[in-house]
């Protein structure tokens, strides 16, 4: 915990207390002052990893639809993503890199690895034997995984030895030689094969600037994050780079449902070196799998559980699943820390842009009863909102049945009514999310429109909202050429007072 809130100061020192900007995906991080209670830092470590979290589960979720809503998410709000594929032998590494700043300026570096959607990511996940760990370089840790490894001033005498004897050994040996096992660090076969090939791929082919960048960059921060497969790959890399000099202070590492990589002798040698958060929710038994198999095979750094009920779904290790939890969990830390006095919603009121029109964004209900409303369609309907404001530099938000009257009472330029609904489908457990949104001027209505999609927790219910808020916003820019989505810079403190100042 306290690695993740060192590598969190750094990124995120300069960010307005609770508000987005600029590369930041709503409602964005925050950041720490002088005047900050030790209860109110405690807070905010809270909810700041709560967002990186968030964040990096849609990260996650985007390397394995590179062209999906995830990916494309995180586009709008500036992030230039790029997909690799590393290749070594007969295996392939699918994984996204992309980069962007904080709102400080500050460069985050991301890379994320997709978990298994083939044959050759399941023969991966199969192969469960264990190779040795070591090496300051790449050359070295694959010499030593293959038991070919030559002395050098750095290297683990007892690493040297075992691999020694892997060449030549002998049937009197092999006692003692089971006994020295147990003490040795090793990881899992199949997944030190992939993280060796996205080291070759970054930092030994020539062709990659990625890390040379990153390392070059002394201020910047690398995240490195992936669901399953992607996790236990993230782990590994994470692992590598420090080996091989990298600062681990300016390293994280967060993976979804990602099983065991390693032995004890591992963990204690090295799990807490480095920023490792492991998310794993209540009903999914990957994580463990490898345990309950193969005692050999133990967890390391720290745990973030998701509370996801078994009656949610019967596939309880989908990504799709850990994204609408990574929301729950995130909203739940923001309304925790509002409630606690230490951190500030986004507002229904903004007048940050001078010269830019206001836009009065009336929100209807839709025919679901408000009594009976679903908290899966409350928490879209907030997200929703949410990507909204963030599009427009100048708004006012109001829950009206006389839109037209409150425009002219607030001499708003244009009136947007939304209403958000869900209606169950007769068919299964899925329903039907419905975003429908009107425009309109002084003159009258500009354009209508409205997007349904049908969803479920296998299906991602945040992944239906990511794609109807976008369809809706591109209608939007059509009708607005003087928005600029994901460039607002919002201030940190709003009052009703302000807008006499309009």
């Amino acid at each position: 915990m306290k690695k993740f809130l060192i590598f969190c100061a750094a990124v995120l020192a300069a960010c307005a207390v609770c508000m987005p900007a600029f590369a930041e995906i709503p409602l964005g991080s925050v950041s720490f002052s002088e005047s900050d209670t030790e209860k109110t830092r405690g807070i905010k470590k809270d909810y700041n990893k709560a967002y990186l979290t968030y964040f990096s589960v849609i990260a996650s979720s985007a390397a394995y639809a590179p062209k999906g809503e995830g990916a494309a998410y995180l586009k709008n709000y500036g992030w230039d993503i790029s997909v690799q594929q590393a290749s070594r032998d007969k295996w392939d590494v699918h994984f996204i890199q992309a980069k962007n700043h904080m709102s400080d300026g500050t460069n985050l570096y991301l890379l994320s690895f997709r978990g298994s959607v083939n044959k050759k990511d399941w023969t991966a996940d199969l192969t469960a034997g264990q190779v040795i760990y070591g090496g300051k370089t790449l050359e070295e840790s694959e010499k030593i995984a293959k038991g070919k490894a030559e002395r050098t001033e750095d290297m683990d005498a007892a690493v040297l030895k075992k691999a020694a004897k892997k060449q030549n050994k002998s049937p009197e040996k092999e006692v003692d030689e089971n006994a020295e096992n147990k003490n040795l660090p090793k990881v899992h076969k199949g997944f030190n094969v992939y993280a060796d090939a996205v080291l070759h791929h970054l930092l030994d082919d020539g062709k990659s600037e990625f890390l040379k960048q990153f390392r070059a960059d002394r201020n910047a921060r690398l995240l490195l994050t992936g669901h399953s497969l992607g996790g236990a790959v993230a782990t590994l890399v994470g692992q590598r780079l420090i080996d091989y000099g990298f600062d681990p202070q300016r390293l994280q590492v967060i993976t979804f449902g990602a099983p065991a990589v390693a032995n004890k002798p591992f963990k204690q040698k090295y799990g807490n070196r480095m920023n490792l958060i492991r998310v794993t929710n209540t009903a999914d038994p990957i994580p463990l799998t490898l345990q309950a198999l193969l005692r050999t095979y133990k967890q390391f750094g720290e745990e973030v559980r998701f509370r996801i009920p078994g009656t949610t779904s019967n596939m309880t290790h989908i990504m799709n699943l850990y994204l609408d939890a990574g929301l729950r969990n995130y909203y739940q830390s923001l309304d925790k820390g509002v409630k606690q006095g230490a951190l500030q919603d986004w507002p229904d009121l903004l007048l940050s842009e001078g010269g830019k029109p206001l836009v009065l964004i009336c929100v209807k209900e839709g025919k679901e009863d408000k009594k009976k409303k679903t908290e899966p369609m409350a928490m879209l309907q907030r997200f929703m909102l949410n990507e909204y404001k963030a599009l427009f530099p100048n708004y006012s938000v109001y829950y009206t049945d006389d839109p037209w009257k409150e425009m002219e009472a607030r001499q708003a330029d244009y009136l947007l009514v939304l209403e958000f609904d869900a209606n169950p489908s007769r068919e299964d457990r899925s329903w039907f999310l419905t975003l429908s949104q009107t425009l309109s001027d002084k003159d009258g209505v500009i354009a209508a429109g409205s997007v349904a999609r049908r969803t479920s927790p296998e299906a991602g219910n945040i992944r239906a909202a990511m794609k109807a808020v976008r369809l809706q916003r591109e209608e939007l820019l059509k009708q607005t050429d003087w928005l600029r989505p994901g460039s607002v810079q919002v201030p940190g403190k709003f009052t009703e007072a302000e807008a006499a100042n309009r």
